[in-house]
């Protein structure tokens, strides 16, 4: 590889540099924006219309063990003996949900707050729809109490922020609100623990939490399992705790489609820019030097360093050498020249006349010894 190759391929290394880090870059900028201020984003990191941050710092004011987790729901153990899911953006994997449920029979208690259909949901046999099919109480248009319970003291007024209710077919589901469009919050007992699921995730956002009684609910969840131990608010299937990787974050991410846009204009620039669009031409080869360029300088090195006895015995050697090679060696006068040569090396100084007639000398008395044994 050339050198003007290696420049381009410099070139296109930083550029993809820069591309990567101007990517890192935005996925960070907009991990935080969505983060803070997304606004129906359901988590206690939020501080959106709807997220939970107002709710989660109310709750730690008033001593509550209320703590956040970032880890896969197989961690869970006998001693977290509340959890609370919140409208989760990430499906549970295959296993999760399997290790919740037996979680839950060994007497944990799970706070489901979602919006139905969803998988979380549907594993626990609760699905969309309403709970009866009596017209005249899907036709009031205020909530009305289903059956009574620890979680319905206090608590008169809910204002809707979603339309979907629960409903299921499983007798042990008891259904303590609902209205038109289902039931609203649903207890059930499952083994020593108990399943609670609310279908309206916004009652409890950033900007409902002090419209109606929907305060009044939240204590009544959380202070019901107080004494149970910590009050855990999953943010794992939120994206936090998770390892991900930049592509990650891009699948996910609104700015996936302009930056494939911008990866192809590149991938056509840097086509262009590799390929000449002609008829092709020959490859330049490189111009052979000339032989004499190196006598030249050689010669102009000793003269400069004023070497004549160092150029004289150089110039000796390549006589022997032609001589031996040529099969004249043993020629009577050139020896006699050669011998002379190597006498004049023994003088202590050596002028630029006498050197340029020793050499010629040599010269003539090899061509006169090439002559001589031209023909035999």
């Amino acid at each position: 590889m050339n050198s003007g190759n290696q420049v381009r391929w410099f070139k296109i290394a930083g550029l993809c540099l820069l591309l990567f880090l101007a990517v890192y870059w935005l996925v960070a900028q907009e991990a935080t924006y969505r983060g803070g201020l997304r606004p129906f984003r359901h988590t206690t990191y939020s501080s959106g219309a709807g997220g939970y941050k107002a709710l989660y710092l109310w709750l730690r004011e008033l001593r509550i063990p209320l703590r956040r987790w970032e880890k896969p729901l197989i961690s869970l153990n006998n001693s977290d003996s509340v959890f609370v899911v919140v409208q989760p953006e990430i499906d549970p994997g295959p296993n999760e949900l399997k290790a919740l449920e037996k979680w839950v029979f060994k007497g944990g208690t799970l706070i489901l707050i979602m919006e139905p259909p969803d998988p979380f949901l549907t594993y626990f046999g609760l699905k969309t729809g309403p709970v009866n099919t009596d017209k005249t109480s899907r036709d009031e248009g205020k909530n009305a109490m289903y059956q009574p319970g620890p979680y319905t003291r206090g608590v008169r007024t809910l204002i809707r922020q979603g339309f979907r209710g629960l409903s299921s077919t499983q007798p042990q589901a008891v259904f303590h609100y609902r209205d038109k469009w289902g039931g609203l919050l649903a207890v059930k007992q499952k083994g020593q623990g108990r399943m609670i699921a609310l279908a309206d995730p916004g009652l409890f956002s950033n900007a409902a939490l002090r419209k109606g009684d929907h305060f009044r609910l939240a204590l009544n969840l959380f202070l019901a399992h107080y004494s149970q131990g910590d009050i855990l608010v999953d943010e794992f299937h939120h994206g936090y705790g998770r390892a991900t990787s930049v592509l990650g974050h891009l699948s996910r991410s609104p700015a996936l489609k302009p930056l494939v846009q911008a990866m192809l204009v590149l991938g056509v620039l840097l086509c262009a820019w590799g390929r000449r669009f002609g008829p092709p031409r020959p490859l330049t080869k490189p111009e052979p030097r000339s032989s004499l360029e190196y006598v030249r300088a050689l010669a102009n090195l000793f003269w400069r360093s004023k070497a004549r006895h160092l150029a004289l015995e150089t110039l000796i050697g390549w006589f022997e050498d032609e001589a031996r090679r040529g099969l004249i060696d043993t020629d009577n006068e050139l020896k006699e020249k050669i011998d002379e040569a190597k006498e004049r090396l023994k003088k202590p100084r050596i002028n630029d006349r006498e050197l340029l007639m020793c050499v010629r000398g040599l010269y003539a008395a090899l061509d006169d010894a090439r002559g001589r044994h031209r023909y035999y």
